[in-house]
């Protein structure tokens, strides 16, 4: 912020990263009367739950893998969910991770694995 005040920016544009991504970047913007060039906060928070941007997506009719993208987090619950979809399955973590500990499930026996 102390470079956008100095040099009088009137809107930042984030480039493709970690501030393209931070919410709270684009409200400190906004507190500062500076124009952020990108998606509102509100739709980077979305975007950034993929239950959320699923259901979003899903609403809007753009294909999406099916899954399960609820709270229930009950590993006999998910497995029956996993049932219900069909092995082989991929379990990720809905928040964050950048791809870390998503991993396939080709059957139930590896499930719990």
């Amino acid at each position: 912020m102390d470079i956008a005040h100095r040099t009088k920016s009137e809107a930042i544009h984030p480039g493709y990263g970690f501030l393209s991504e931070n919410a709270g970047f684009v409200k400190t913007l906004e507190e500062n009367k500076i124009e952020f060039i990108g998606p509102p906060a509100s739709a980077i928070r979305s975007m950034g739950s993929k239950s959320e941007s699923k259901h979003i997506m899903d609403a809007a009719n753009v294909p999406i893998v099916k899954g399960y993208h609820g709270d229930e987090q009950d590993p006999q619950f998910l497995l029956a969910e996993a049932k219900k979809i069909g092995f082989p399955v991929m379990l990720k973590a809905s928040l964050g991770g950048g791809g870390k500990g998503m991993r396939i499930v080709k059957d139930e026996s590896e499930f719990f694995d």
